[in-house]
């Protein structure tokens, strides 16, 4: 697998709202291959929020943990795509996976099971062979961490 399987989290607060940001610990190698020129972004629009925490309530949360999990178990064992970064805030979660060829991403897509009905998401795709789309987020990431 050109990319393990460890993540690093960074967590604070975004126009005074509680935001998560996780990534993969060694994207620069997916990044530097030159194979994922795709950017797809998927957003959950949540239904739910958890006024405490600012994050969707427990029982939608959990639903989209296993989506998460089902993105990575049907987009990744061929090396076609690579979830990137995942972000959580303000009632949003979204995916940033780059990918080699839409097509297969998209079959992908549709064998995730939908046992519990259809999921919210919305999917956009552009080009970004440069990852400008993941290293904008990290690279604010990095500021914020070197100004604490």
């Amino acid at each position: 697998m050109l990319v393990n399987n460890r993540w690093v989290r960074a967590s604070g607060n975004l126009q005074d709202k509680p935001i998560s940001i996780q990534f993969r610990e060694d994207w620069t190698q997916a990044k530097e291959s030159g194979l994922y020129g795709l950017c797809v972004q998927i957003a959950w629009n949540a239904q739910t929020n958890d006024d405490s925490t600012g994050f969707p309530a427990t029982e939608e949360q959990a639903r989209i943990i296993a989506f998460t999990e089902q993105l990575q178990a049907r987009l990744e064992p061929d090396e076609n795509s690579v979830v990137a970064m995942m972000i959580t805030h303000d009632g949003i979660n979204q995916w940033i996976i780059y990918s080699k060829d839409l097509d297969v991403l998209k079959a992908g897509l549709e064998t995730i099971p939908t046992d519990n009905g259809l999921y919210p998401i919305e999917v956009v795709a552009d080009e970004d062979a440069e990852w400008s789309t993941f290293i904008q987020v990290h690279e604010r990431i990095n500021s914020e961490l070197d100004n604490q």
